[in-house]
């Protein structure tokens, strides 16, 4: 999750790094590193890469100080930060998730950011329309590829009317700038029924596909709303006919990209497959699952790694254990059929299907269940002695979205909480196959 810190605030020094031996601690903040203003990731990054170092630190009582010394090989810089603010948004989407929250919520996730940083090193989908000038020549000087761009429409008047941003409408011309600097480009459309479907889908694949090998990939998004969306534009719930329509316009234009391009170019996102009521297609399909955290192969990912036996649930203490597994709606039917089909060997394990009241049970996806639900949904599930939950519906394995915590739930369950299907292994896994993440 985005914090609200200032940048390259000290959070953590790991023993035996340069850091501990250059005397930096918890709370003091980089200010410079061999007389370069540090800004933001990529100025750290470039920065610790000289032989020498000479590091000017502000002290929490506003005292600046220098210190150096050598970077040895093998040896880690070995600081952990407190998280950055980000750059903010200045769209208004009709879209946009961070108002569809309920009243109360942490002041965190009430934050819009755009931020090229971001989409640069952690991946995040940026719009380029909060680019000022200097960004965008930074980002064409320092050749920040690639880049993640949330692009939603290419027809100038509906993109403006989906962000509500006159800028917007110049997504083309900003992306073919990039192009020209030999940027990569990973793309996605969130589709609005009724906006940016149909042939302005058709539109938008097709401009987008001509840019190609720049644009790398475009991946094809239902739009996510909640219950929450009082005094917004009203939208259109996806539906099955929706789904449907999309993964065939999706598959026709893989399999002309193919012959034209040598790859498929275009994803359809899990969830629509699901809505769809059909299977996912096969790994080789995903050529490499370069979108896999925007929820483009992660089911196929799950099907795969659990019939090969790469992923089990497996019993902690070598006792039988009844085991609870929490998912959302979307990932239920899948999840089912793999339990049945290939049961674990050594626990008894049951699925733990939950609605999500918090934002309304139009969002269906695991990354998005709070504590709240995921209890009241195990308290009606019957007799366990252990649960696994999602990873990606904790923020740093412990935080939901309510401010509930993976700790609390167990304390007041009285079981052991899980991360995974593993017990051994609580981190989120990246795909199997190999490729670009």
């Amino acid at each position: 999750m985005i914090g609200l810190s200032d940048p390259f605030t000290i959070a953590r020094v790991e023993p035996g790094s340069l850091g501990e031996r250059l005397g930096l601690a918890p709370g003091e903040r980089l200010l410079a590193i061999n007389d370069v203003e540090l800004h933001d990731e990529i100025d750290f990054g470039n920065a610790i890469n000289e032989e020498w170092l000479v590091v000017r630190v502000l002290s929490p009582s506003g005292e600046t100080r220098e210190v150096e010394g050598a970077r040895e090989y093998g040896v880690p810089f070995g600081l952990e930060f407190e998280a950055r603010q980000p750059k903010r948004c200045h769209n208004n989407c009709v879209f946009c998730f961070v108002y569809q929250h309920p009243k109360g919520v942490r002041r965190e996730l009430l934050i819009k950011d755009d931020d090229y940083v971001f989409s640069f090193v952690h991946a995040n989908f940026i719009t380029l329309t909060n680019l000022s000038e200097p960004d965008f020549q930074r980002i064409l000087d320092e050749r920040m590829s690639p880049l993640y761009v949330s692009v939603h429409a290419t027809d100038p008047a509906v993109r403006v009317r989906l962000m509500k941003n006159p800028k917007s409408g110049l997504i083309l011309q900003q992306i073919d700038r990039l192009a020209e600097a030999r940027i990569d480009i990973h793309t996605q459309l969130v589709i609005c029924p009724g906006i940016n479907d149909g042939d302005v889908l058709i539109r938008s694949i097709e401009d987008l596909a001509a840019r190609h090998p720049w644009v790398k990939t475009i991946s094809v998004v239902p739009v996510g709303l909640t219950r929450h969306r009082e005094r917004l534009p009203q939208l259109r719930t996806f539906t099955r006919e929706d789904a449907e329509a999309a993964i065939d316009l999706v598959h026709a234009h893989q399999a002309r990209l193919r012959k034209e391009k040598k790859t498929r170019l275009v994803f359809a996102a899990d969830e629509m497959y699901v809505l769809a009521g059909r299977e996912v297609p096969p790994a080789a399909a995903y050529e490499g699952f370069p979108q896999y955290e925007n929820g483009i192969g992660m089911l196929r990912d799950l099907i795969d790694r659990w019939q090969s036996g790469r992923d089990q649930i497996r019993s902690r203490n070598g006792r039988r254990e009844r085991v609870a597994v929490v998912t959302g709606t979307s990932a239920a039917p899948t999840l089912r059929r793999l339990l049945a089909s290939h049961p674990p060997g050594d626990v008894d394990a049951s699925l733990c299907v939950v609605t999500n009241d918090y934002f309304g049970d139009t969002v269906t996806v695991s990354g998005l269940l709070v504590g709240a639900d995921i209890e009241a949904a195990l308290r009606s599930h019957g007799p366990f002695d252990r649960v696994l939950l999602p990873p990606n519906c904790l923020k740093e394995e412990n935080v939901f979205l309510d401010d509930r915590t993976r700790d609390d739930l167990a304390s007041r369950l009285g079981v052991p909480i899980d991360i995974g299907w593993d017990a051994t292994d609580t981190t989120t896994r990246a795909p199997a196959a190999s490729g670009t993440a």
